[in-house]
């Protein structure tokens, strides 16, 4: 074998270095490689050659040599936006296997995002339909209805600006999904109209039936619902503001209390009716003996014959509104009293101051008689 002298390897070194610094810098470009540029041309776009496939944008747009990175970067997400937004139809897959699974993923996202933006849209018209629909439902209920004007639309203004999805347009879901503010407005004037039916708070202030008002919590009955049954104690009292309840005894003695306040025999109740008034009896019991008997039993079973909509009153709200109603008659008579006395003593001091007066006026024309006399 020929031993190789030091002047061939003096020789092949050079040559390496050559290769490597033209390959480097020969036309101020890094990848400027003039073989693979004849064997597999870009930019005349033959494949009989080389398909490049999905790297042919990429080649002939010059973007591989770029080292500028936001421009790179720009480029890369146009691409990938613009293919997936057209479902890669705009791909030219050659028949390498990665390109062909590339290709088929780009249109199978592109496809979902495509059904998830559709189903978001659904969605988003579902939900303003149903919001109006429910706000509808809300200014035809009956509920509704009776508030005053200024309420009404306190209560439109906050259902547009924070919409709560509810089942039902009744007045649960219309008093508890509001503020506490609008809230004890809503039950102040629906409440306070439902109170006034009592015979018991007919003389009672309107502070005192406000501040009963906010104690009422909404209630929804459907159809064929017991809300009392016969021989069960009483616990509660429920005013009804919608639909109808139905008043029965296995005695066949229905007694209810109307409207009206009084009581009678009264098969049905309405709006403006309530049950569990025995209730207030037992309640001024408890005020007067704190160790009374426990709660009434009910002597007849009442139900809901149509879907009902009220308010209800727990007997131990109602026992410390009459505790704080007794406490206001309390104050209320000390202050008359007080005012009496008040009252008593200026009337007297004006009526002392008077005579002093008169007693000083006879005294002087006695004075003045016997002068002249």
């Amino acid at each position: 074998m020929t031993q190789r002298g030091p002047l061939f390897h003096s020789i092949f070194f050079f040559t390496c270095m050559a290769a490597i610094s033209r390959s480097f810098y020969c036309d101020d470009s890094l990848r400027d490689y003039k073989f693979l540029d004849e064997f597999c041309p870009i930019t005349t776009g033959n494949k009989t050659n080389y398909d490049f496939g999905l790297f042919e944008d990429a080649l002939q747009s010059g973007i591989v040599g770029v080292t500028y990175f936001p421009q790179k970067f720009l480029h890369c997400l146009r691409w990938g936006l613009q293919n997936l937004s057209a479902f890669g139809q705009n791909l030219e897959a050659s028949t390498d296997i990665l390109d062909n699974i590339f290709a088929i993923c780009m249109t199978n996202f592109g496809v979902v995002l495509f059904v998830f933006l559709i189903g978001k849209m659904q969605s988003d018209t579902e939900r303003s339909r149903s919001r109006e629909q429910k706000l509808k439902e809300i200014k035809q209920g009956p509920s509704f209805g009776r508030l005053s004007s200024r309420l009404q639309q306190k209560i439109k203004n906050y259902k547009q600006q924070n919409w709560i999805d509810d089942k039902h347009a009744d007045v649960v879901n219309l008093v508890n999904n509001l503020p506490q503010g609008l809230r004890s407005q809503v039950k102040g004037e629906l409440g306070t109209e439902l109170l006034r039916n009592v015979k018991e708070f007919e003389r009672w202030g309107e502070k005192e039936l406000v501040d009963l008002s906010d104690c009422l919590n909404p209630v929804f009955f459907t159809d064929r619902t017991r809300i009392f049954r016969e021989g069960d104690p009483i616990d509660e009292m429920v005013f009804v503001l919608e639909g109808k309840l139905w008043s029965h005894s296995a005695r066949n003695v229905t007694i209810a209390t109307s409207s009206d306040g009084h009581n009678g025999k009264k098969d049905y109740l309405r709006y403006g009716d309530f049950c569990g008034e025995e209730l207030i009896a037992w309640a001024q019991q408890k005020v007067d003996n704190p160790s009374s008997s426990n709660l009434p039993i009910s002597t007849t079973t009442i139900q809901a014959l149509t879907e009902v909509e009220g308010f209800y009153l727990l007997a131990s709200d109602l026992k410390n509104a009459f505790i704080e109603h007794r406490r206001y008659q309390i104050v209320r008579a000390v202050r008359l009293i007080q005012t009496f006395w008040r009252f008593r003593r200026i009337l007297r001091f004006k009526m002392n101051q008077r005579r002093s007066i008169n007693l000083e006026n006879s005294g002087d024309v006695a004075f003045t008689t016997n002068q002249t006399s």
